[in-house]
């Protein structure tokens, strides 16, 4: 993919003839191609935070019932998208009119709702667009566009949506959604894998802990760094079953257990008794089709209405939907659309690092002391979680090892990215260059200009 962008063809074109087991070819083809930027943070600072992420193993059902009672969404059927680099001012957060042509939403001129048959009222208030594709993500309201549904109204059967199938955890939904991908080992032992395909457009707010100390009958999440605390059941019973189900894990590496969160402290997730968790799709898990929406909760077996289950982490507005993609040994997919590889791609914040660019992480001044990281790698993957200049998500890998060493990683970051020779740099702020070259062009935070790379907050 790099080959094909500006700057990136003889580098991509001379890394093909190098001997990967010769370490100086290796570091030859590095100090010939490329020069090193010590990334910094807005105030010129240069630390930041480290830390890990992992694809986790959920247990699953085609079927709902029984223990699969959390239905995995596939891309929703009544979202619809607009771009918010075609939107005009005047609807920046406020009302203004727009046509629907497919799935995508047109703005429109001087013209109100009630002028023209298919036109609709455009309300923008509470939306974010997307920091790499710049859209909007909406939905028909009656005669109003407004923005999609938030974490607490999917989970209560909102949405118009194929499940791909039930889980029996919802923290482990709640994580696989945070690590943007995942396997489901179904009840007939097959294994199921999931990709990140959507997300709901709301911004990411988890639920985190106070002080770090887990409430009475909390489940603890560690993800990226940031450390919630969560309570998923009315009466305790369900806790109880997935304490039992973690004590069972022991000693299968494989074994789906409830993560800790990547870091940060986040605030307790207070439980609803009215936020019942009903699928809002009729038909099994395996169905390729959106489905036919129903009414709240009409298409769920009685024996789950008896038994109300709250929704999971609803201070957390944002959502993430899935597609089912074939299993094998790589990694999942990262924003690229590329495999990721253990221990060698991290996440970053494509606002200020290029997606796709080598990145050198340094954890401790001393290499050579115990749990150092002092290397190489790819900046590959992004994720909400992942905000700021010098930050970087190290990815471990797939099982319970790689999801214990995720969530125990957390540490103070130094990062340097290596950019072709004779790339254009378009950051002044957050680089500082330590190898050859000129002054940076502007005072953008991207890197480099490339939308596809490398993204501006501005739409």
């Amino acid at each position: 993919m790099l080959g094909a962008r500006s700057g990136w063809s003889e580098p991509c074109n001379a890394a093909r003839a190098v001997d990967v087991g010769n370490v100086a070819a290796i570091r030859r083809f590095f100090e010939t191609y490329f020069n090193a930027y010590q990334i910094r943070n807005p105030d010129r600072s240069v630390d930041g935070t480290m830390t890990g992420y992992y694809e986790p193993l959920l247990n699953g059902s085609q079927q709902y019932g029984g223990a699969y009672l959390y239905p995995v969404y596939g891309t929703p059927a009544d979202m619809l998208y607009l771009d918010a680099r075609r939107m005009p001012d005047r609807a920046r957060g406020g009302v203004s009119t727009a046509r629907i042509d497919g799935r995508n939403v047109i703005p429109l001129g001087d013209v109100t709702s009630g002028d023209l048959k298919g036109v609709y009222a455009l309300d923008l208030r509470d939306s974010v667009p997307d920091i790499r594709d710049k859209k909007i993500r909406l939905r028909i309201d009656g005669g109003r566009i407004v923005p999609y549904y938030t974490r607490a109204e999917i989970e209560r059967g909102a949405l118009k949506a194929p499940i791909l199938a039930y889980v029996d955890d919802p923290v482990m939904l709640y994580s696989m959604q945070l690590q943007g991908a995942g396997k489901v080992r179904m009840s007939d032992g097959s294994i199921r894998r999931f990709a990140y395909a959507e997300q709901n457009g709301r911004p990411f707010l988890p639920p985190l802990a106070h002080n770090g100390n887990a409430a009475a009958g909390a489940r603890k999440l560690v993800v990226r760094g940031m450390e919630m605390e969560v309570d998923v059941s009315d009466d305790g019973t369900a806790a109880a079953s997935n304490a039992g189900n973690a004590a069972s894990a022991d000693g299968d590496d494989d074994a789906p257990t409830s993560p800790l969160l990547r870091g940060f402290t986040l605030a307790t997730t207070t439980p609803t008794t009215a936020g019942t968790i009903k699928p809002a799709v009729t038909g099994t898990a395996g169905g390729h089709g959106a489905g036919n929406a129903t009414g709240a909760g009409s298409n769920e077996p009685a024996s789950n209405a008896a038994r109300p289950h709250p929704v999971f982490a609803i201070s957390d507005p944002s959502y993430v939907f899935f597609r089912v993609i074939p299993d094998s040994p790589n990694g999942p997919l990262g924003a690229l659309g590329v495999p990721l590889s253990a221990g060698r791609s991290v996440a970053v914040d494509p606002r200020t690092t290029p997606l796709g660019a080598p990145v050198f992480v340094s954890t401790r001044d001393d290499p050579q002391a115990p749990g150092a990281i002092n290397r190489l790698m790819l900046a590959q993957d992004s994720g909400g979680a992942i905000q700021g200049a010098v930050r970087a998500d190290y990815f471990y890998g797939f099982g319970q090892t790689a999801q214990s060493q995720a969530s125990h990683t957390k540490e103070r970051l130094r990062m340097w990215v290596l950019l072709p020779k004779g790339l254009p740099i378009s950051a002044q702020q957050t680089s500082l260059k330590t190898r050859g070259g000129g002054p940076a062009a502007s005072d953008a935070d991207c890197l480099v200009s490339d939308p596809v790379l490398c993204v501006d907050d501005a739409p």
